[in-house]
């Protein structure tokens, strides 16, 4: 059945930006007025609300109001993303950043490696980086290695803990690499145990990112293409996080059209062939 489209009043719009904003640190950009109405008008009509401004109050103050911050969450984010995302970082973290670390780690007498996938939306990243890391051989055997996966929206993680994808998720991947970590079962793909067996994935906020560490610090942070929905004040704050989970010499990646440059002085840009990462300084 058709849900009619409810019209979204500018008032009503400032109030549930303001709410997000607060929530999640999200930018709701002017002019997505009416496309924002359009995905929610069958949520008011689920809920027998009949405009917006009650909508919001729904969000504020009624009992279920955490159920429908988690509705409203997928309809406000981009969750498009896939295997091998911006290859070239990943080329860095495969051959400078993971032999860098590893060498450190020996000289300390270490051999524990945390990774971090901030904002990993439905897993594609962590089991990239899962790949990587089986394909280097260099942190098998006697290594304890966790790669912790992040997000506020629970559907995108129920998705990644599935680890069940279609073939349009590896366009950037090499056959062998899904023919050696992956089943074909139907017309998709599910991640083998072998990538599962050091990730784990977790609900949380990036504006409240220690609650969902656990006490961990981590060598690298990943946290590519999130911070472009972010106001300028917000990417400081998470920022702020990442730098309190990583010890100096860590390493952070960002998507390639994000950058430190105006937010943060913790971390230096290192530049490679196509791709710039930051370190965290000493």
């Amino acid at each position: 059945m058709t849900v009619a489209k409810v019209a979204m009043q500018a008032e009503e719009f400032r109030l549930i930006r303001e709410y997000v904003a607060e929530a999640a640190g999200l930018v709701l950009e002017e002019g997505k007025q009416k496309g924002l109405a359009a995905k929610l008008s069958p949520r008011l009509h689920e809920l027998r609300l009949r405009s917006f401004t009650e909508y919001y109050s729904y969000l504020k103050f009624s009992p279920g109001r955490s159920a429908e911050w988690q509705r409203l969450v997928p309809l406000i984010t981009n969750n498009e993303t896939y295997f091998f995302r911006e290859s070239a970082q990943l080329s860095v973290l495969a051959q400078e950043v993971l032999p860098a670390l590893k060498e450190s780690k020996l000289a300390r007498g270490e051999r524990s490696l945390r990774i971090l996938s901030a904002g990993c939306s439905s897993g594609e990243e962590a089991y990239t980086i899962a790949m990587l890391l089986l394909e280097s051989g260099g942190f098998s055997w006697d290594w304890d290695v966790r790669i912790t996966g992040v997000d506020i929206d629970t559907r995108a993680l129920e998705a990644a803990r599935q680890g069940v994808y279609r073939e349009r998720a590896f366009w950037a991947t090499e056959p062998h690499l899904v023919e050696r970590y992956l089943k074909r079962q139907g017309d998709s793909y599910v991640v083998r145990d072998i990538l599962r067996k050091w990730i784990s994935f977790k609900q949380g906020n990036l504006l409240e990112l220690a609650d969902s560490a656990g006490g961990e610090t981590f060598d690298v942070i990943l946290c590519r293409n999130v911070l472009i929905y972010f106001a300028d004040q917000t990417v400081q704050r998470v920022v702020d996080n990442f730098d309190a989970l990583q010890a100096p010499g860590s390493y952070l990646f960002l998507g390639h059209s994000e950058s430190l440059s105006r937010t943060q002085a913790s971390y230096l840009p290192l530049r490679f062939p196509g791709a710039i990462i930051y370190q965290k300084r000493e």
